[in-house]
């Protein structure tokens, strides 16, 4: 289930109000006590950041020096 106040997340970062306090329910609550308590987790926090994929820069380009060529050894004769 989605949580309203998690509309305010755009990109991972917070865009409601600055005290980051939400209403729930009538009943004022600080954002990130009320998703502690009820094991929210928040797009912003430490918690939820994914591992970088590391990319392999160092591959060398290996071409494809074959492509466009023909084999010697193959008949290109048409009966």
């Amino acid at each position: 289930m989605e949580h309203k106040f998690m509309r305010n997340f755009h990109d991972g970062v917070w865009q409601g109000r600055e005290d980051r306090v939400i209403v729930v329910h009538g009943v004022e609550h600080d954002m990130d006590e009320y998703a502690k308590e009820h094991g929210i987790v928040l797009p912003d926090s430490k918690g939820s950041k994914k591992p970088k994929k590391e990319i392999n820069i160092d591959v060398e380009d290996k071409g494809y020096g074959d492509m466009g060529e023909q084999e010697a050894s193959r008949d290109t004769d048409v009966d």
